[in-house]
C-alpha cells in the first residue's frame, strides 16, 4: 500500500529551487574580446600632434612677480607654492590629531600613531645619544619632507599653461640644500652644546696619532661634515626629479606616438610607476630623517 504524500511537502518547482548558477563566459571568448578591443584602439586615429616639454616642468616661472632683494629673488614659484600647501596640511593634521585623541583609537588616529612609532623607534631609536632632545626635530623634519613628497604626487594646475602637472618642492635643489644646511648646523650645535667648543674639535681626530695625520684626519672630517650636506642635499633632489622625470617622459611618449594603443599601454605602465614613486617617496623621507638622526648622534659621541 503506497503512503499518501504529507499535506506538508509541496511538490518543488523551478523558482522555488533557486536562480540558476551563472555561467562564466570561457577564457577564449575573453582573449578575442581583448583582442578585438586592442586592433580598434590601434585603428582609431589619434587626435592633433601636441608638444610636451618634459624640462618645462621643473622650470620655476615667476607666479607673483616681487621684487628682488639683493641677489635673492623673492618672487612667489610654484616650488614655494608647494611648500605653502605642504605646511597647510601638516598644521592641518596636527591640529585634528591634538583634538580627536582618544584611549580606543579610531583609524586617523592609529594612522597617527604608527607614523609616530616609527619616527620615535625606527628613526630616532638609532641615536645613542640625544635621542629625547632630538626626537621632535628628527619627527618634523621627517614628516616635512614626506607630505612635500606625497603632494608632489597630486596634480595640480602648475604646468605650462596650467595644466595639471606632478611637481614636487623637494624636487628644488634649494630646499633640499637647506634642510641639509638645518641638519649640518644642528650637528656641530650638538657636538659643542656637549663636548664644548675645544672638546668637539678635538674630537675630530685621533689623540695619540703622530702630528701630521692627526691634522690629515682633522682636515678629513672636516671635508666629510661638507660632504654630508652635499649628500643628503642631492640624493632627495635627484630621487624626486628622476621619478616626476620619469612620468612626464611617458605621457609625453603618449602625445609623440598619437594611437590610443599605445596611449592604453602607456598609461597603464605610468600606475605601475606611480604607484612605485609612492614607495619612493616614503623611502627618501625615511633615509633623510635617520641619516640627521644619526649624524646629529655621532656628533655627540665621545669617539667623534
Amino acid at each position: 500500500m503506497s503512503v499518501p504524500a504529507s499535506s506538508d511537502e509541496a511538490p518543488r518547482t523551478p523558482e522555488a529551487a533557486g536562480p540558476a548558477p551563472a555561467r562564466h563566459l570561457p577564457g577564449w571568448v575573453w582573449l578575442i574580446g581583448l583582442g578585438l578591443a586592442a586592433v580598434g584602439l590601434f585603428l582609431i586615429p589619434g587626435g592633433a600632434k601636441q608638444e610636451f616639454k618634459v624640462a618645462g616642468e621643473f622650470v620655476l616661472t615667476p607666479i607673483v612677480k616681487l621684487p628682488k632683494l639683493g641677489p635673492v629673488d623673492l618672487s612667489i614659484t610654484k616650488a614655494v607654492v608647494y611648500l605653502w600647501i605642504s605646511v597647510a596640511i601638516l598644521t592641518l593634521v596636527a591640529l585634528v590629531a591634538v583634538r580627536t585623541l582618544q584611549m580606543v583609537p579610531g583609524r586617523f588616529q592609529l594612522v597617527f600613531e604608527v607614523l609616530y612609532d616609527l619616527a620615535r623607534d625606527g628613526i630616532a631609536g638609532v641615536m645613542r645619544y640625544g635621542r629625547d632632545e632630538w626626537f621632535p626635530y628628527i619627527a618634523s623634519l621627517f614628516a616635512f619632507i614626506l607630505i612635500n613628497n606625497l603632494v608632489g604626487l597630486i596634480p595640480l594646475p602648475f604646468g605650462e599653461h596650467h595644466q595639471l602637472s606632478f611637481y614636487s618642492a623637494t624636487a628644488n635643489l634649494y630646499v633640499t640644500i637647506t634642510l641639509a644646511i638645518f641638519t649640518f648646523g644642528l650637528t656641530i650645535y650638538a657636538g659643542i652644546h656637549r663636548k664644548g667648543v675645544g672638546g668637539y674639535f678635538k674630537s675630530m681626530a685621533i689623540s695619540n696619532a703622530p702630528p701630521i695625520l692627526k691634522q690629515f684626519i682633522f682636515v678629513m672630517h672636516i671635508v666629510s661634515e661638507f660632504f654630508r650636506v652635499v649628500s643628503l642635499s642631492v640624493r632627495l633632489f635627484a630621487n624626486m626629479v628622476a621619478g616626476h622625470a620619469i612620468l612626464a617622459v611617458f605621457f609625453a611618449m603618449t602625445l609623440l606616438f598619437q594611437n590610443y594603443l599605445a596611449a592604453a599601454v602607456l598609461q597603464g605602465v605610468s600606475i605601475v610607476l606611480f604607484l612605485f614613486e609612492i614607495f619612493v617617496a616614503c623611502i627618501q623621507a625615511f633615509i633623510f630623517a635617520i641619516l640627521s638622526a644619526i649624524y646629529i648622534s655621532s656628533a655627540m659621541e665621545e669617539g667623534h
